[in-house]
């Protein structure tokens, strides 16, 4: 019953896989680092068009390195 539960609440955490779309693929963008610094890349990489800075994951923790961290994913055309 312990493994139900578990394998149950594991698989609610994992998101869907996005529909295949052989036009168009993901590309994930990642900036680690002080959290002024975050805050500065993605403003600038919103000045210079790039993204805008609402796109961008909100700020959390880095396990690995207990900085802070933002991810934004790109869709590129083929």
């Amino acid at each position: 019953m312990a493994k139900e539960c578990f394998s149950n609440s594991a698989e609610s955490q994992v998101p869907a896989a996005p529909p295949e779309n052989p036009e168009r693929e993901p590309v994930k963008i990642m900036v680690v680092g002080s959290r002024w610094a975050v805050l500065l890349i993605i403003h600038t990489l919103h000045r210079l068009g790039f993204a805008p800075a609402g796109e961008w994951s909100k700020l959390q923790v880095e396990p690995a390195t207990r900085q802070w961290m933002s991810v934004l994913t790109k869709w590129l055309r083929r």
